[in-house]
């Protein structure tokens, strides 16, 4: 993992492991960006571009060393319901410069949590996918359906943040 330590721990941490349970869920948002691909991959690969697109109270504690890359790590810190404090290590599962990338939880508070970020030429613009496949320790039927309702809020608010932001050059 690229000389990262991942024993970063909070309340809500859970133990290290990347192993998908045979039930997930599975959730794919996708906006449209008036930028070019390069400008929006750009923007999700940067730190500032993560910290500017998530909600209030996220922190990042540790950034990828040599920048995203296969293998490199990130450690995020937040306090679920402004209290119980999370910490969630990640690691990048795969890269392709300009076109997608993929974090995985290696801790954090899902059983598992594998995020692809894709941009794609869409006419004059880009199209931005966030693909999440998820599974909780609450079982399938609160993730697809307490779990998800919670998601696509979050998840619609980042893009939208994350639209303003590139579109208008921050």
């Amino acid at each position: 993992m690229a000389g990262h330590e991942i024993d970063e721990r909070g309340f809500l941490s859970g133990p290290h492991t990347t192993e998908r349970p045979r039930a997930t869920s599975t959730a794919v948002y996708t906006a449209y960006f008036d930028a070019p691909p390069g400008r929006v991959f750009a923007f999700c690969t940067s730190r500032e571009g993560l910290e500017g697109s998530m909600p209030d109270g996220v922190r990042v504690l540790s950034w990828p060393e040599q920048g995203f890359a296969e293998g490199e790590t990130m450690v995020l810190r937040w306090r679920l319901a402004g209290v119980l404090p999370v910490r969630w290590v990640g690691v990048i599962d795969s890269f392709e410069d300009g076109e997608h990338f993929t974090d995985l939880q290696l801790r954090g508070m899902f059983r598992y949590f594998r995020h692809t970020h894709s941009v794609a030429p869409d006419g004059t613009g880009t199209a931005y996918t966030d693909r999440v496949e998820f599974a909780s320790l609450l079982g399938p039927l609160v993730d697809r359906t307490v779990l998800r309702f919670v998601m696509d809020r979050m998840f619609l608010q980042r893009l939208a943040l994350m639209r303003e932001l590139v579109e208008s050059g921050r």
